[in-house]
């Protein structure tokens, strides 16, 4: 019983020469840390950067005032991560989300003052693919 008694006190001392206090602590990383992302044809659309644009699958319309058509994407990113990062990020660029349908493939539907913005999201085997159609809609005179 002594030696029990010995052994927990060494135990506590040892553990609280160890304990460090706020100050001493280093700052701990996130363990998800935020997906970079990067603009294409359109500035306000940002794409995450693992995303590989897939120029012979693209066109756009541009002129001074905006840009109009489909950019296609491929990657090794998670279906659901992706539906995420348009989520999040598509609001701090000024898009309002209206609604998405979910099936096999996912559509998301994004307005912006006068303009639309479709996502589609189509996993496949051992990629992710997202097409990104903007269009300008139609004013009323």
């Amino acid at each position: 019983m002594p030696l029990l008694i010995v052994i927990a006190a060494c135990a506590t001392s040892i553990l609280s020469e160890q304990t460090t206090t706020p100050e001493q602590s280093q700052p701990v990383q996130q363990a998800t840390k935020p997906q970079a992302a990067l603009y294409y044809d359109f500035k306000d659309v940002s794409v995450p950067r693992e995303m590989e644009i897939q120029r012979e699958r693209s066109f756009v319309f541009q002129t001074t005032e905006f840009a109009s058509g489909l950019l296609t994407f491929s990657g090794k990113v998670e279906s659901n991560s992706l539906i995420s990062f348009f989520r999040i990020k598509l609001p701090e660029d000024g898009w309002r989300f209206l609604s998405s349908i979910t099936s096999p493939k996912t559509i998301m539907f994004f307005q912006k003052e006068n303009r639309f913005c479709i996502i589609t999201i189509i996993s496949k085997t051992f990629t992710t693919e997202a097409e990104i159609l903007v269009a300008q809609g139609f004013q009323s005179s």
